[in-house]
């Protein structure tokens, strides 16, 4: 069915990734974008080689220390997950990653600051990313606000809606089909 098919579009992205890798070892794009593959593919371990990779390739690489801090607290690395967010060097990433790790840590203040800091700063360039922190922290009606924002403003984030571990908590919802529909990724 549909996950199967999902499933399969993320091989697909690894192998070609892997790929890229393999015949420009030095693109840490290549290695971002194979971390990124295999985070949504569920392996954690070897997402972070490659996210660690990209980041030894280019130390100032925007939104690799966020993505690289989601899939370290995806392995149960808070501490290290929440050093890593504050090394991001993109305030947004940084406020949108840092909200996303001290919510899952039980830091709730701490965590409603950094999302009320990313509203102020970048509502019409964080829709999508203000969405995640709003699913994450299971208030689906402002997670879906917030994701009818980025479809009218084209939040180029929303090619992530599928995978992204932080819009599962949305995947149960009577909304979810409706909003995969209107990007044109039905069901």
């Amino acid at each position: 069915g549909v996950l199967a098919l999902a499933q399969g579009h993320l091989e697909l992205a690894v192998a070609h990734f892997r790929r890229a890798c393999g015949l420009d070892p030095l693109d840490s794009g290549a290695h971002h974008s194979l971390g990124r593959a295999l985070l949504y593919a569920d392996r954690f371990g070897p997402a972070e080689r490659a996210l660690r990779k990209a980041l030894e390739l280019t130390p100032q690489r925007t939104v690799t220390h966020a993505v690289l801090a989601l899939t370290l607290l995806e392995q149960g690395r808070a501490a290290e997950a929440l050093a890593e967010a504050a090394l991001e060097p993109d305030a947004e990433f940084r406020l949108w990653a840092v909200a996303i790790v001290q919510h899952r840590g039980k830091q709730h203040e701490a965590s409603d600051a950094a999302l009320a800091q990313l509203i102020a700063q970048a509502p019409a360039d964080s829709a999508f990313q203000i969405a995640e922190v709003h699913a994450t922290r299971g208030a689906r009606d402002a997670a879906f606000e917030w994701l009818e924002r980025a479809l009218a403003q084209r939040d180029r984030g929303l090619t992530d809606a599928r995978p992204s571990h932080a819009l599962r908590a949305l995947h149960g919802d009577p909304r979810w089909p409706a909003f995969l529909a209107q990007l044109g990724q039905g069901r």
